[in-house]
């Protein structure tokens, strides 16, 4: 199982407009193959900060939602103050 972290940064003030992308995303994240949850969060100390939680199977899921967030995500340009912090983990028994 590959976890993944990924801490969003808006635009000034658009957080909340962050947020409503990044649902409508995770909408279609969960119903990929090999996917096991995208959750959306939002700081309570800083509404222009996200963190995203996500789990896939194995490397072929992972490959496939970065194929497909290809598609998803060209709409966050305007959103986004600089690159999402992305980090990948892997779970231990």
């Amino acid at each position: 199982m590959i976890g993944i972290t990924a801490v969003m940064t808006a635009t000034p003030g658009q957080g909340d407009a962050l947020v409503a992308a990044m649902q409508k995303i995770a909408a279609e994240v969960v119903k990929e193959e090999g996917n096991h949850c995208y959750l959306v969060h939002q700081s309570l100390d800083d509404a222009d900060t996200l963190l995203i939680y996500e789990q896939y199977t194995d490397e072929a899921a992972l490959q496939a939602h970065r194929d497909h967030m290809k598609e998803l995500g060209g709409g966050l340009k305007g959103l986004l103050a600089g690159r999402p912090d992305v980090k990948l983990f892997a779970l231990k028994d």
